[in-house]
């Protein structure tokens, strides 16, 4: 029982920290616009860059590359 408390605080907090993230995110490119300064992001696997003055340019493609990695039960995983 002890256990599945701690689980629940913690899926809590990380709930906490997520959301958090996003506002401090949204506020850091807020506060980048308001300076003019370039805003640099993701969107669909695409780097974007965009200007003061809203406008965007592709500055690269990112490649996503699915896990190789093949689980079966009963295996080890050691963590570097």
């Amino acid at each position: 029982m002890k256990n599945n408390r701690v689980f629940r605080k913690d899926v809590g907090q990380t709930n906490l920290l997520v959301k958090v993230g996003k506002i401090s995110g949204r506020n850091a490119v807020r506060h980048s616009k308001a300076m003019d300064l370039v805003v640099t992001y993701i969107e669909k696997g695409v780097v974007y860059e965009e200007q003061p003055d809203g406008s965007k340019i592709q500055i690269d493609i990112v490649d996503t590359k699915p896990a190789t990695i093949t689980l079966k039960k009963g295996m080890i995983l050691y963590g570097k």
